[in-house]
């Protein structure tokens, strides 16, 4: 590999990293619940060197009721609550009733989602997806 090829190589990656802060700013400027009953989960993304580990908390979901569609690098998650939750005491939501959880998110660019694999814990309410990454080289 010769000098041009390797500064390439950085700025390939400079851009990659620099496209993922940017999406996870876009994605952090959104509220967690909408009017339409919908709440947002939590979902963390830790990178690894050989696979991403997404887990999604979904406290008081009926994990019987869960979807999640991937296609491309984007997921789509929607899950019941067992039981609807309303927040009397929040003055924009009062009159709302939050009965699923829905959210969707963009896997990095190095993600071969078609070897993801989603594995659900009943007991914590929580969504393990292994998803393996591509090698650089």
């Amino acid at each position: 590999m010769n000098i041009e090829e390797f500064f390439e190589r950085i700025r390939r990656e400079l851009r990659r990293i620099w496209r993922e802060i940017e999406e996870e700013m876009e994605e952090e400027t959104r509220p967690m619940w909408d009017t339409s009953g919908r709440l947002e989960p939590l979902v963390s993304i830790d990178r690894r060197p050989d696979k991403y580990i997404v887990l999604i908390d979904l406290p008081y979901a009926d994990l019987k009721s869960l979807a999640v569609e991937i296609k491309g690098r984007r997921v789509k998650i929607e899950c019941r609550l067992s039981c609807e939750i309303k927040f009397d005491k929040w003055s924009a939501y009062r009159e709302t009733v939050f009965d699923r959880y829905y959210t969707e998110f963009t896997l990095p660019e190095d993600a071969e989602t078609n070897r993801a694999v989603i594995e659900k814990d009943e007991t914590r309410k929580i969504i393990r997806i292994s998803v393996p990454r591509k090698p650089l080289y």
